[in-house]
């Protein structure tokens, strides 16, 4: 079973680009490695996503259904004016007798049980158009009756097409009727009711797989066999061949193990299909076809030809992963080991040997050499010859990869120990900002001089010297960064899949998270130290606005799939915005106790769970000032209770009540606002639109 978050999302993807997108193209727009969108992919099956075309492509399938009858007192369907969802209502909501609210109480019912409640109402109506046969023009009754003979024929203005392959009820696999919405006729028919040739040809697909599934014996889904359907197009017959329910097809194109089956279903009336595109840059490769076998334990001949590159210290992720298409025109070095050092013997960079050994004393801070190998870390060299690491790209800069390099920030104290960022010191209660803060600063310019605090002290840390100082004391202290130690039978593991066996993987989690408290659904809330610099960031952040207030617990909420889906978000706006990185921010938000639990496990919708005021917006409102959202807090016996979340408030504009979106910031490519706000230059209340923008991080309890 996938998570409906991530399965409302994927669906929320597709239909926005039209219901269907190429295997790469919905990689690239959720940032998923091929391995993990396979997983996905499989978990939710062909019910919610359909793979055809020989596996290129990905289509929105769903079982949600309008309701037909013109009068019902109540049923598990929608009830909406289906003229409406066409956008051929001339009524409006007040005259028309059929209701124009997709967020009704009983359809925002439906919408859940079906896993579809972050859909807008132009995004279920792609997902409707391609899937419900009732928005489809009337099928020809004389057709259908009189053994495909209808004597309008072409004039006629009703579908000739068996009645039954339409809604997935026909019996025959060689029905004498049409089973092709893709003719002349039948697209001239679709056109007069709104219905274009993309979401036809989506409709079809989507009939071959049903209709396939409904007449498949079951001893032949047993023995794996293929075998051959007959598809009447007018009066000529095509023959098509199933496609084997195995992962070849899909191994082809996604480079994935063989780990889960996935049903590829090739349309009858597209054509076959033809190889994928290039290995795409921005995703994680996971696996190889057998003609590769033997490349991912050795450094191998190529792996020596890529060494060449001299001016390369970075080591290609899809190759350490198991195969990189490239070959030798892949910039980075191929290697089988997330690190590789390296000694220069004058002419070319030469592999050392005992490489776990040299890495896991690196690893250390306190090993400044390797006196056994001869290896100064300080100077990078191995007696007079120079000496270099490569490594994966950093895991600040990558997150959702796996066998990337997590960097791990030290500092020195008094008794000339090494004391790890944001961990505390034994004896003192004060903390610093993490390590994985510090290399976000440190990859985005590293030689900058960046100041923090940590207590009543105020520091600053020079990357390019590696010293940090205390501003008020002069104090300098020595800074180290080193890798986190992996070793080759770590890799194997991370490779062979044993960490992966969660659709929601560990790895996309932050690091500080209680790895006890990682659900397959839902959330866990862990209640922080006070002792922590955790407590203390968010703690700081509360008491500027509220003072005269003692919090009595902070709350950390760990949602796996939450977390996943705004990950996906953050990397996919940060694409849309030419790389630049997305800003974020700590808001607070004020909601009343009995919302907070559909918060934590479902996000913020306006829709469902209200919002607060509509000023600058029909959206989520949050605050940069607690003291602005503790008036929308509900009290208890107990106190208060605050959210505080991540959002991705990116590029804002001031907003209008009457905004339902944000306004466009670049008509000519059809770019919107990431969200609104009161100011622009000096905003206090964000209001953003999609609740993938919004990842609901912790709770406050507080008291006056």
């Amino acid at each position: 079973m996938c998570d409906p978050a991530v399965s409302s999302f994927l669906t929320q993807t597709l239909c926005a680009h039209g219901g269907r997108l190429g295997l790469r193209e919905l990689q690239e727009n959720i940032g998923l490695s091929a391995l993990q969108l396979q997983d996905t992919l499989s978990a939710a099956g062909p019910r919610r996503f359909l793979l055809v075309e020989g596996g290129q492509v990905v289509l929105a399938v769903t079982d949600a259904r309008v309701c037909v009858r013109k009068e019902c007192d109540g049923c598990e369907r929608l009830h909406l004016c289906k003229q409406h969802l066409m956008s051929r209502c001339h009524l409006g909501p007040s005259s028309c007798k059929y209701s124009h609210d997709i967020m009704s109480a009983e359809n925002k019912l439906v919408l859940k049980k079906h896993d579809l409640s972050g859909l807008c109402e132009n995004e279920l109506q792609v997902l409707l158009l391609q899937n419900d046969a009732f928005f489809l023009p009337d099928t020809c009754q004389l057709y259908n009756k009189k053994g495909s003979h209808c004597t309008q024929q072409s004039n006629c203005n009703k579908l000739h097409v068996c009645q039954h392959f339409l809604k997935g009820r026909c019996k025959f696999p060689r029905c004498i009727m049409s089973h092709n919405l893709l003719d002349d006729h039948a697209l001239r028919v679709l056109e007069t009711v709104g219905i274009d040739g993309k979401i036809a040809s989506n409709f079809q697909a989507i009939c071959d797989y049903k209709h396939m599934e409904f007449n498949r014996e079951p001893k032949k889904v047993n023995s794996g066999l293929n075998h051959d359907f007959e598809f009447d197009t007018g009066r000529n017959f095509r023959r098509i061949k199933e496609v084997k329910t195995t992962l070849e097809t899909v191994q082809c194109m996604l480079d994935v193990p063989p780990s889960k089956a996935v049903l590829l279903i090739q349309s009858s009336h597209t054509g076959p299909s033809s190889t994928g595109p290039a290995q795409s840059r921005d995703q994680l490769p996971a696996g190889a076809g057998d003609k590769d076998k033997g490349k991912k334990n050795s450094s191998s001949d190529e792996a020596s030809k890529d060494n060449k590159k001299d001016n390369c210290d970075e080591i290609c992720l899809f190759y350490v992963w198991k195969y990189c298409k490239n070959k030798d025109k892949c910039k980075s070095v191929h290697y089988h080991l997330p690190y590789k050092w390296e000694i220069h013997d004058g002419l070319n960079w030469k592999e050392l040997c005992m490489m776990e050994e040299i890495e896991k004393a690196y690893c250390d801070p306190k090993n400044s050499s390797l006196p056994s190998k001869n290896i100064n870390f300080q100077t990078m060299t191995c007696s007079s010859s120079l000496v270099r690491r490569l490594s994966t790209p950093s895991s600040v800069t990558k997150p959702t990869f796996l066998l990337t390099t997590q960097w791990i920030w030290y500092w020195k104290n008094n008794q000339n120990k090494w004391i790890e960022y944001g961990e505390q010191e034994e004896g003192n209660s004060m903390t610093s900002p993490s390590s994985a803060i510090i290399e976000n600063l440190y990859q985005a310019d590293p030689c900058a001089i960046v100041p923090f605090q940590a207590g009543q002290h105020q520091y600053e840390l020079n990357f390019k010297e590696m010293i940090q100082t205390n501003i008020h004391f002069k104090t300098r202290r020595q800074v180290c960064r080193r890798p986190k130690f992996v070793s080759s039978e770590d890799v194997q593991k991370i490779k062979t899949g044993s960490q992966r066996d969660s659709s929601i993987p560990n790895q996309t989690c932050p690091s500080h998270w209680d790895a006890s408290a990682l659900p397959d659904f839902g959330y866990k809330a862990v209640v922080i130290s006070n002792t922590t610099s955790e407590y203390n960031e968010i703690k700081q952040l509360f008491h500027q606005t509220m003072k005269n207030y003692s919090i009595l617990k902070i709350q950390r909420i760990q949602n796996p799939s939450l977390w996943k889906v705004f990950q996906w978000q953050k990397e996919k706006m940060k694409r849309e915005n030419g790389g630049k990185e997305v800003q974020e921010k700590r808001l607070f938000h004020g909601a009343d106790v009995i919302s907070m639990d559909t918060i934590c496990s479902q996000n913020f919708d306006w829709r469902i769970c209200g919002s607060n005021g509509t000023n600058y917006g029909k959206g989520i409102y949050f605050a940069r000032d607690a003291c602005y959202s503790h008036t929308y807090c509900q009290a208890t016996l107990q106190g208060h209770s605050m959210f505080v979340a991540r959002v991705l408030v990116g590029d804002y504009v001031k907003g209008n009540a009457t905004f339902v979106r944000p306004p466009m910031k670049c008509a000519a490519k059809l770019w919107l606002y990431d969200s609104c706000v009161d100011d622009e230059f000096n905003p206090a209340v964000f209001v953003v639109f999609e609740k993938h923008q919004i990842y609901p991080e912790y709770i406050i309890e507080y008291k006056e």
